[in-house]
């Protein structure tokens, strides 16, 4: 590759010699040592690159053999500006561009994550661009296995991370920890109690003795399977009480919007600006912070995102007194978290009947939501045991 960039830089031409001998031709070629590549004699025909300087020594050989020399093709950079001398902005832009690259390429263009399925590529990105992995950055002074020593201690749930570059781009490759199945403890003693009030519907003991018989009304905290079991010789012993206790049980939740502040807003802003190779340059004044969003949108080339795009910031600003005039507005989110509360309790419990009930409290409008549910009530409590110093 340096070899033909040389010749490049030389120049060189592709000839044709004919009408002669071609043996004889190449013979003296070789005697003058004129440089010949890409030799071929064709039906007597030779066709060959030489060298700028060789093709003016080729005269003497071509008459002494009787051939006749033609030339094909002029090649390299001294022919390429002759041909484009009067294109002199064109060349100036060219070589400008190729020095903007070669002096660009030292710099990170795009950063990407690969081997991440928990954790979110835009959190672990900003973890790196804290310690100094970020577009724009020098590569020459970024040290990646300091970096990712440091982000693998700052993120619990990463185990192993690595910086590779890519020409311009940086890839960072993590590695998740993977969570040990918590153990089920068996040996430490406890006692199953109600986690709530309500009326027992079924019971399923697995370990202990039954306090309790499906009818029975229970409030919070009542003891449901002991832990204490008597053995046929009359000892107690302490062991390790589990089951299953499903209860029906009332819920009662109350609303009011008169608890609900809104404030209206009395600033609105859009600021865009230039993102390139970490610089951003703003083309606005900057948006108010009680409110802020942001949207980046860059170019990119074959999924690679380019450092260069746009930046649009939202910024909002809210007023410090509460607005009076969305009464309707406030019933509505009352309502909201009325829905809320609902679906909230549906993922633990399975609602047998429910109502709701609207009333006027001193004007405002309040929202009582009453609710039969069916759910899980047993929770485990330690037993505590202390041990007498006699072993007794």
């Amino acid at each position: 590759m340096i070899i033909e960039f040389i010749k490049y830089i030389l120049g060189y031409i592709d000839f044709k010699a004919y009408g002669g001998l071609a043996d004889r031709f190449l013979n003296l070629c070789t005697r003058e040592k004129i440089p010949l590549w890409n030799i071929k004699n064709i039906n007597g025909n030779i066709f060959a690159r030489t060298t700028v300087t060789g093709y003016l020594s080729l005269k003497i050989p071509a008459r002494k053999s009787g051939m006749k020399l033609l030339a094909l093709d002029k090649k390299g950079l001294k022919f390429f500006l002759a041909r484009n001398k009067s294109r002199l902005g064109f060349l100036i832009g060219m070589i400008a561009f190729f020095c903007v690259i070669t002096v660009l390429s030292q710099f990170v263009w795009s950063i990407s994550v690969v081997g991440n399925s928990d954790l979110d590529s835009g959190y672990i990105i900003s973890a790196f661009e804290n310690n100094g992995v970020r577009v724009g950055a020098r590569i020459s002074e970024i040290d990646a296995k300091d970096v990712a020593q440091n982000v693998v201690s700052e993120i619990p749930n990463l185990s192993w991370a690595a910086v590779n570059r890519k020409g311009s781009v940086i890839v960072i490759e993590v590695r998740e920890k993977i969570i040990a199945p918590e153990i089920y403890d068996d040996k430490t003693p406890t006692n199953v109690v109600a986690s709530d009030d309500g009326v027992v519907l079924s019971l399923d003991v697995l370990y202990g003795t039954e306090e309790i018989k499906p009818g029975w009304a229970v409030t919070k905290g009542d003891l449901l399977i002991s832990g204490i079991v008597t053995r046929a010789d009359g000892k107690e012993i302490f062991i390790h009480a589990d089951g299953y206790v499903k209860a029906l049980v009332r819920k009662k939740q109350e609303f009011s919007h008169s608890d609900i502040a809104l404030y209206s807003m009395k600033n609105e802003k859009t600021r865009k600006s230039i993102f390139f190779f970490g610089i951003k340059i703003p083309l606005g004044l900057k948006t108010p912070d009680t409110f802020y969003s942001q949207h980046r949108s860059f170019l990119n080339s074959d999924e690679t995102l380019l450092p260069l795009g746009i930046i649009t910031e939202y910024g909002a600003e809210y007023s410090e007194e509460e607005t009076e005039k969305s009464e309707s507005l406030k019933e509505k989110i009352a309502l909201y978290s009325n829905a809320e509360y609902v679906k909230e309790l549906m993922e633990y419990s399975e609602i047998q009947k429910s109502s709701l009930k609207v009333s006027q409290k001193n004007g405002k409008m309040v929202y009582e939501l009453s609710a039969e549910c069916v759910q899980e009530i047993g929770e485990l409590q330690e037993i505590y045991v202390e041990k007498s110093d006699d072993n007794t």
